[in-house]
């Protein structure tokens, strides 16, 4: 009797959490009460279930961050797969030649450490001189290979890099703007995923957005290419690329503004409080007017052009493809 109550009570937990809204900090780790409760690991399960899109997004977008930060971290596949390949080798030959090595070592005499520790302070200090010279050049090279595959531009697509339109929408070079882009978008898609929306139909917006912004950003580096060509005649060479989620976010929140226009923007996780009550409808307005009046001014160092077409795409998605869903939201 007592387990099948237990089972009815946990399939009755099971209803309640399909039914919870999704939040990407969970307020039950912190509330004492759900720390002691037996269904808080079902709760984060559930709830995890309801918005995995919105972790991966966000964790793919933290890896690359920290790719950037730390451009070393493009060596440890090669040095994982060099120290196993070490591990391989047999340990016999490995021990006959040191121990050749060593009596070849010992039968040179004292001569030879006389020398060497004579040398040894100019060794140490030419070898730390040529040490850091190879990790600038190292580090050097690393960024150069994530400019070519995790940015968007002119080059790139020249050279047949078509993956940077997918790789550079999901690259960030500063904190304030991963920490900028990634708060929003959580913001709107907990509006998405609280309405009703699947992660599925996120993942389709979000790509659409990713390529339409790509190549609207694309599209706005071939507007300015003749002042570039001018910059090489006087000998200057511009180099433009742009990366960020940006254009993901600006498609985003234009479909979910079409589907829910009356959402309050205060509720917004992540973002400051607005002196004055918003609906959700005017923020990608406001911002869609501000992309088309910045979109010539050469000081702006914004990809107005990727705001746009990832703005377009999102309205056209949400007109076409989400129109007349029959979304079921959660009780909050």
């Amino acid at each position: 009797m007592r387990a099948l109550l237990s089972e009815v009570a946990s399939q009755r937990a099971n209803k309640v959490f399909a039914q919870l809204p999704f939040e990407f900090f969970p307020r039950a780790l912190f509330d004492a009460r759900w720390q002691r409760s037996p269904y808080l690991g079902r709760y984060l399960i559930s709830n995890f279930k309801k918005g995995w899109f919105v972790y991966l997004f966000c964790g793919v977008n933290a890896a690359v961050f920290a790719i950037w930060r730390y451009p070393s971290l493009l060596d440890l596949p090669s040095k994982l797969f060099s120290s196993f390949q070490t591990k391989q080798q047999p340990q016999g030959r490995g021990g006959r030649s040191s121990e050749r090595s060593g009596r070849s070592s010992r039968g040179l005499g004292n001569n030879v450490r006389t020398i060497h520790d004579l040398n040894r302070g100019q060794e140490d200090a030419s070898s730390k001189r040529s040490g850091s010279f190879l990790s600038l050049q190292n580090e050097a090279n690393h960024l150069q290979t994530l400019r070519r595959h995790f940015t968007i531009s002119l080059d790139n697509s020249a050279q047949g890099r078509w993956w940077t339109i997918l790789t550079s929408a999901v690259s960030h070079q500063d904190l304030d703007h991963i920490v900028k882009n990634l708060t929003t978008f959580i913001s709107v898609a907990s509006i998405g995923i609280n309405r009703g929306l699947s992660n599925g139909q996120l993942f389709c917006v979000c790509l659409g957005s990713a390529v339409a912004g790509s190549v609207g950003q694309l599209w706005h580096f071939a507007h300015k290419v003749e002042r570039d060509r001018q910059s090489r005649r006087r000998g200057v060479i511009m180099t433009r690329y742009g990366l960020g989620a940006s254009g993901i976010v600006s498609g985003l929140s234009v479909a979910m503004a079409m589907l829910f226009p009356y959402t309050p923007v205060q509720k917004f996780a992540g973002m400051l409080p607005l002196p004055l009550p918003l609906q959700l409808w005017t923020v990608p307005l406001i911002s869609f007017a501000y992309d088309l009046w910045m979109l010539n001014d050469e000081s702006s160092k914004i990809g107005h052009g990727a705001h746009l077409g990832g703005a377009i795409f999102g309205g056209l998605y949400s007109f076409f493809a989400l129109r007349g869903l029959s979304l079921t939201p959660h009780r909050w």
